[in-house]
């Protein structure tokens, strides 16, 4: 035995643990680095079964497949993860050392025998390693997807400050355009009048007092919806939802504005249920209903028809003013509801329009989780629709 030891003392100088057995599963040499690793010396397993220094190998699992290289079979592997406890070995904080072991055969030419050849590799910093890489290789993914977040989010804000710029631009496209021609107006009539008053007479100032009155009318509209519009822009409108029936307040706002419409000759009727309970901010919805049934008297003919409607559609209560007026093209309806586009057109009978109304409906309508669109035609009228959130029953 001790000679045959001497044959495999080359193992001791190798970094891997070598253990070499009989066919009868007998420990003929067991390395330095073997050693190391299970605290159990050379002179303590030599001579002595496989399966009796370590019982824990005394397992068919074990047993067959070393029984199979033994017989001239191929190599048999032993993972670290499944076989971690083939040679029991412990890292000095008492951790499982992770060992990868290989069983080969092997054929001494001079005693014509056959010999198992168990070679053990330690995986455990490599497992380290690998478990770094990985961790490192996640950093790295998170970092990039980090990155991807950022660079999204700067380019919203880069969109956002456009969309901010256009704002800007509309606004003061408001003020050189809408209230110049009003405010002129005021100016140049009120100088004449005042230079001229003496020689006017009751029914001329009145003549002079007609336009006054209609800039008045305009101008002050501009800044009820200049007012509404900012107040929106700087968070100073409180949106503050309760329930009430929409179909009794679109019944309101038809009432005021019945002498609007008959002064055209215009007819307002209603397509409402009996009630829709919704759950919105009453002042804000007040405004948009305003908006859209003047602008739809605005837009119809004399002895024209307006209808608003309201019905219930996929938990939202579905609001439509329909008039039967002059309608509009697509490029114009392409145009409303924008900041960055300065459009206003005349009604039916001259009325002048301030372009902000529709911007402000929808800056309210979303500001109550609904949409608002509009669906028209030249010459055929138009539908405006917006929706609001029903009340929880």
């Amino acid at each position: 035995m001790e000679k045959l030891t001497q044959q495999f003392n080359l193992f001791n100088a190798v970094p891997i643990g070598v253990c070499v057995i009989s066919t009868n599963f007998d420990i003929v040499f067991w390395n330095k680095q073997l050693e190391i690793w299970t605290n159990i010396k050379s002179p303590d397993v030599i001579g002595k079964k496989l399966i009796e220094v370590f019982p824990n190998l005394n397992h068919p699992k074990y047993i067959v497949p070393i029984s199979s290289v033994i017989n001239g079979g191929p190599p048999v592997v032993f993972s670290t993860q499944l076989h971690k406890s083939f040679f029991p070995s412990y890292l000095p904080d008492m951790q499982p050392r992770l060992l990868h072991t290989t069983v080969s055969n092997w054929k001494c030419a001079s005693k014509h025998e056959t010999y198992a050849i168990i070679s053990v590799e330690d995986y455990t910093y490599l497992s380290y390693r690998i478990k770094e890489h990985k961790r490192m290789r996640d950093e790295a993914l998170k970092e990039l997807e980090m990155r991807k977040k950022a660079e999204a989010e700067l380019r919203e804000s880069e969109q956002k400050l456009r969309e901010l710029n256009a704002t800007k631009d509309k606004f003061f496209s408001i003020i050189a355009h809408d209230l110049k021609n009003p405010i002129g107006a005021f100016k140049n009539v009120l100088e004449l009048l005042y230079q001229n008053f003496n020689d006017f007479s009751k029914e001329e100032i009145l003549e002079f007092i007609e336009p006054l009155r209609e800039s008045s009318a305009q101008l002050f509209a501009l800044l009820e919806n200049l007012l509404f519009w900012a107040r929106s822009q700087t968070g100073r409108i409180q949106i503050e939802p309760i329930e009430f029936d929409l179909c009794d307040l679109i019944r309101q706002n038809i009432s005021l504005l019945k002498l609007q419409a008959e002064n055209k000759q215009i007819t307002i009727e209603s397509d409402l249920p009996e009630r829709i309970l919704v759950n919105a901010d009453i002042n804000t919805i007040t405004t948009v209903l305003r908006n859209l049934i003047s602008n739809a008297i605005k837009f119809t003919r004399s002895g024209g028809k307006i209808v608003v409607s309201a019905k219930v559609v996929d938990g939202y209560a579905e609001v439509c003013v329909e008039d039967n007026g002059i309608g509009m093209s697509k490029e114009t309806m392409e145009k409303l509801f924008r900041i960055d586009v300065h459009h206003t057109s005349l009604g039916t009978a001259n009325e002048k329009g301030t372009g902000l109304g529709l911007i402000v409906c929808k800056e309210f309508v979303e500001a109550n989780k609904g949409k608002i669109w509009v669906e028209s035609e030249e010459g055929k009228g138009s539908k405006f629709y917006f929706t609001v959130p029903l009340a929880e029953i």
